[in-house]
């Protein structure tokens, strides 16, 4: 997964758990950031999401970034930046769906995660020439030496990060919405 993708997926991430867990929000007179729900998304973001992207970076970055840097110039702190805010933009996401929930607007939230949703498929659409080669910035820039996407490890691990992140997203929401029958 691309890192637009990534990004798109944690902020519809963060305002669907705010959804599973509207129960919760609605009548917790605790601010949003301190709710049981929010701590699980945040455990959500640091053991799943995180993880998933650093995979891509370290393993795959300069296709990561759709070669619109070398990876061997980012320096390793910015690196780390870049996977804080995605976990913020998780975080905002959380907040904008808790507001919309406590507000009692949770059509309005789900046609948010469908519109983050629809982002992160247009963003693969739109760089679709990027993503369809494997290699490194130089053989991009160059021309040279690229393999297609489906012909190596990047595949797999697409796959594999896939379904890690899928079955982790599952899971969140299924006990959230587990939890708020509790409540």
């Amino acid at each position: 997964m691309p890192m637009p993708t990534l990004l798109c997926l944690a902020f519809a991430s963060g305002v669907a758990a705010a959804l599973a867990g509207r129960a919760e929000l609605r009548i917790s007179p605790r601010p949003l950031l301190l709710t049981q729900s929010a701590g699980a998304w945040l455990a959500f973001g640091l053991f799943v999401l995180v993880p998933v992207s650093v995979y891509f970076y370290l393993f795959h970055g300069d296709w990561f970034l759709l070669y619109a840097v070398d990876i061997r110039r980012v320096p390793s702190a910015v690196a780390l930046l870049g996977f804080l805010g995605e976990l913020a933009l998780g975080v905002a996401g959380f907040v904008l769906g808790g507001a919309l929930v406590r507000a009692q607007r949770d059509s309005i939230a789900g046609g948010v995660i469908g519109a983050t949703c629809l982002a992160a498929v247009i963003a693969v659409v739109v760089s679709w020439d990027r993503l369809a080669v494997v290699g490194s910035y130089a053989q991009y820039e160059g021309g040279f030496g690229l393999s297609p996407f489906g012909s190596g490890a990047l595949l797999s691990g697409t796959v594999a990060m896939g379904l890690i992140l899928i079955a982790g997203l599952g899971y969140l929401l299924g006990r959230l919405v587990a939890s708020s029958r509790r409540v």
